[in-house]
């Protein structure tokens, strides 16, 4: 069959629109939708197997990846969707990756029409044909049992280089897709489940690190086939029709249960803003980021309208519309019950409204998306949390730690092998918002992430990487006090062995603090410097986006954000904020001069001097009448 050209620039709907019967009608079994009524018995146990086979395909992932950004720190997510598209769960994964799977399938569908066969693999990174960015390498793979099309399994995986020019696949300062990577609008690379040598090759001639690159290729290649044995199992055990029935019954039940949760929300519009990251030779002002939402209970609908989003920028902090639609998910499911099924069935439930050319809001073709996934996305997801708290303020959270610098791209040669290398670090992170009833958490980065990455153990790092971990420690009075503290930043130290480390970055969180709640603090700010290794002198202050070279007798140090606090410090617990002093989360001047706690350092524990806090706590009080 021969494939219709497209050639830029791209039609939105391509990617938007949900998948017409019509464009499924020439795959047999598309638009299969099985049995109509589902034994709640036979319901639990597929729906329980759904998650399982997403398990196996992120362990067969984890345990054969090459790049260690996949098997150290676990940044890729696997899932399994119908046939038109509907993601059925997401299962130890990222939100941002889950939400979105989709839309590059979309394209990928509208491209091939009924050119989709069983042993086909597809691949898209292409923001402007539905990927989040260009850095994360999507692929699927069709599912089909006896002839009949059952589903589809995915996985997103951040690679460590997709043929940028310079040594990562986040250039923050990629003014257009020419600069940023090499875009690849939804690809075979598989027939009959066989690797078509041509594009390959392409790939691996075209990629830094193709050995690598090839590795995790296979990784993802092993995943996608774990998931469509498994499922040809199920349909086995339980039959096609039961299967397929199941599958749309998971759907119904998430429509279900989202529904009878919206309907419990007030009828309301609620509008929010916050200023961005300050970033010099860009935005040195900040920009001004706006937002509504609205909840019509009525129709079980939620509305988040991004029309007064700033323009966008010639640069990498654009978001892609894959990525400025989902802040509206990710936001939604951390403030609602957490019972509620993350499918297709529930996502439906919200609707954004985005403007064509905004920084948050559909790219104008060429210009640059490659770090939509990080930057100012994960600022729009603070400002939906913002806005969910003035609706319902018992389940809000205060603002989270964000993407800095301490995560982005370092890049170099070892000396010892003559071999270039890349990497991400991920050995400290940044901590959460805390929320009524709870300290926030450390080491989340974020919320489009929500704690799902793995931290790397130092060990590995160093024996992958030619770097040396001086220290990885807590921020003392990073997170923001309130009753309920936000969660502690980290800092790390790392020495490049016997060579010039080149570093990459393009952090937020570093002029914009994570917000603090109904009188709880903000959380810190991010920052990193290069410092001597003899002396542990500061030779260079680093700004949050840039290019530098950390040198083999210096030191990279950086610390994360902190979370905001929810509530007021005086009301906090005074034996939590004496534990925190004993970690070495607060200091015993912030206890004193923000919560108005003393504590008495003399036993081995400490000890809370109950009389001096309690005069304290009065003076404070009294002092705000």
């Amino acid at each position: 069959m021969q494939q219709e050209i497209l050639l830029p620039p791209y039609d939105i709907k391509m990617v938007s629109e949900d998948i017409r019967d019509d464009e499924l009608a020439d795959i047999p079994g598309a638009l299969d939708t099985g049995k109509e009524e589902i034994d709640p018995l036979t319901f639990s146990v597929i729906s329980a197997r759904v998650r399982g086979i997403i398990g196996e395909m992120t362990a067969t992932l984890l345990a054969t990846a090459r790049n260690p950004i996949l098997y150290a720190v676990k940044d890729f997510s696997c899932i399994l969707l119908t046939p038109k598209v509907a993601v059925l769960d997401y299962y130890d994964n990222l939100p941002e990756h889950v939400t979105t799977t989709h839309p590059p399938l979309r394209w990928i569908i509208r491209t091939f029409k009924g050119d989709i066969h069983e042993g086909d693999v597809f691949a898209n990174n292409s923001p402007y044909c539905g990927n989040a960015h260009v850095g994360e390498w999507s692929m699927y793979a069709p599912i089909f049992y006896k002839g009949k099309l059952v589903g589809w399994a995915a996985n997103k995986c951040h690679l460590i280089d997709t043929g940028a020019h310079v040594p990562t696949n986040i250039d923050p300062f990629a003014k257009d897709i020419y600069e940023e990577a090499i875009h690849f609008p939804g690809v075979r690379l598989c027939r009959d489940h066989k690797m078509i040598p041509d594009i390959i090759r392409f790939i691996g001639y075209n990629f830094r690190y193709p050995r690598q690159w090839y590795g995790d290729f296979l990784a993802q290649l092993g995943s996608l086939w774990v998931g469509e044995s498994r499922v040809i199992e199920l349909c086995d055990r339980f039959g096609y029709d039961t299967v397929k029935g199941a599958f749309e019954e998971i759907l119904r039940y998430g429509d279900r249960m989202m529904t009878e949760e919206i309907r419990k929300l007030p009828k309301i519009t609620v509008e929010e803003e916050a200023l961005s990251e300050k970033i010099e030779g860009y935005c040195p002002e900040g920009l001004k980021l706006k937002m509504k939402l609205s909840v019509d209970p009525d129709k079980a609908l939620l509305t988040f309208d991004y029309w007064d989003m700033p323009d966008q920028l010639p640069w990498g902090y654009n978001l892609s519309f894959a990525t400025s639609s989902v802040t509206s998910i990710i936001s939604t499911f951390l403030v609602l019950s957490p019972r509620i099924p993350k499918n297709e069935g529930a996502f439906k439930h919200i609707k954004v409204l985005l403007r064509e050319g905004a920084i948050c809001g559909i790219p104008r073709w060429p210009v640059g998306t490659s770090n939509a996934t990080l930057g100012f996305g994960e600022q729009v997801d603070n400002l939906c949390i913002k806005a969910w708290a003035k609706i319902i303020p018992d389940e809000a959270l205060a603002g989270s730690g964000e993407y800095p610098a301490i995560n982005y791209w370092v890049a170099g040669v070892d000396r010892s092998t003559n071999e270039p290398y890349s990497h991400a670090y991920y050995i400290a992170m940044s901590g959460s918002g805390a929320s009524k009833g709870n300290d926030g958490l450390a080491q989340t980065c974020g919320y489009a992430v929500s704690g799902n990455l793995a931290l790397e153990f130092i060990e590995t790092v160093e024996l992958a990487i030619p770097h040396i971990v001086w220290d990885v420690f807590a921020v003392t009075d990073s997170g923001g006090a309130g009753k309920w503290r936000g969660g502690i930043a980290d800092g790390q130290v790392i020495q490049p062995r016997e060579h010039d480390m080149t570093m990459i970055y393009a952090g937020t969180g570093h002029t914009s603090a994570p917000f603090g709640l109904f009188g709880g603090l903000p959380g810190s700010l991010a920052d990193h410097w290069i410092v001597d290794y003899n002396t542990g002198e500061v030779v260079k202050h680093l700004k949050n986006a840039g290019h530098e070279v950390c040198k083999a007798n210096m030191c990279w140090k950086a610390v994360a954000n902190g979370g905001g606090g929810y509530g007021d410090p005086l009301e906090r617990d005074p034996e939590a904020v004496k534990d925190d002093a004993r970690d070495g989360f607060v200091s015993l001047e912030a206890a004193r001069d923000i919560y108005k706690v003393v504590i008495n350092t003399e036993p081995e524990l400490y000890e809370v001097d109950y009389p001096a806090t309690e005069k304290l706590r009065a003076e404070a009080r009294k002092e705000r009448e």
